[in-house]
């Protein structure tokens, strides 16, 4: 499972996708350059489980590198993305469908 992640039209590099499904494991992925990111959920790239989708996108922080605490550059993504009670992303996942998901963010 793959997809593309754009904000603002550009493609979104370093961001953490996560797909909770309403029952069962999370996935999660990070993009690339190309805002391209694959799905992975018990071992890497085994993607997401069939079925509906939240979806959340916000700045991966990888292990050793926290968030800065504050007075750091604004959040790239806007908080209605971050947060899985305000996301307007959805996504369904079919067994052994194509699953390459366009995930399109604006300001």
């Amino acid at each position: 499972m793959t997809g593309v992640v754009t904000l603002n039209g550009q493609p979104a590099d370093e961001a953490e996708v996560i797909f909770m499904p309403s029952k069962g494991r999370v996935a999660s992925g990070v993009t690339d350059q190309e805002g391209r990111f694959t799905l992975s959920t018990n071992k890497s790239g085994d993607g997401a489980v069939p079925g509906d989708h939240v979806v959340t996108i916000g700045q991966y922080y990888p292990p050793g590198k926290p968030p800065p605490m504050s007075g750091g550059p604004p959040p790239r993504f806007p908080l209605k993305y971050t947060d899985h009670t305000q996301t307007p992303l959805r996504a369904k996942v079919e067994r052994g469908g194509k699953n390459d998901f366009q995930l399109e963010l604006t300001n």
